[in-house]
């Protein structure tokens, strides 16, 4: 009877604690960020390095998100967050994909640092980029 106890206090701990860590992530990333950094630049004297007001933002409410450059929003949409299994990509690990606009298809990575964000679409070597945001 103990061990029965013990195997569903486990797993109503994985079960909640999970949606815990969605919610967390959220709440974390609920704002506006800044662009600082592009890891994976292909294009011969595209900028790698932002300075603060450039202009680059990514605004996120707890489900919708819009991107902006030169003042003028570029697209805007809903987003939501899937829990992934460790993924090392560059040589960062990330445990969170974006799902924007219920599109799928699209491998968004991000991970959350304090008030750096880095969103990841596939590896350099394979023409991807990272990008690092400031929280402002």
């Amino acid at each position: 009877m103990k061990n029965l106890n013990l195997i569903v206090i486990v797993l109503a701990t994985l079960l909640f604690g999970c949606k815990k860590d969605e919610e967390a992530q959220v709440e974390s990333l609920i704002g506006t960020w800044e662009l600082r950094h592009v890891y994976g630049v292909q294009v011969a004297g595209a900028p790698a390095d932002f300075e603060d007001g450039n202009g680059n933002i990514i605004q996120f409410s707890s489900d919708e998100y819009q991107m902006i450059a030169d003042g003028k929003v570029v697209t805007k949409g809903t987003y939501s967050i899937v829990k992934i299994d460790g993924l090392e990509i560059d040589g960062t690990a990330y445990q969170y994909k974006f799902v924007f606009d219920g599109d799928t298809t699209w491998n968004t990575y991000f991970k959350l640092s304090g008030n750096t964000l880095a969103i990841c679409v596939g590896s350099v070597a394979s023409d991807g980029t990272t990008s690092t945001y400031e929280k402002k």
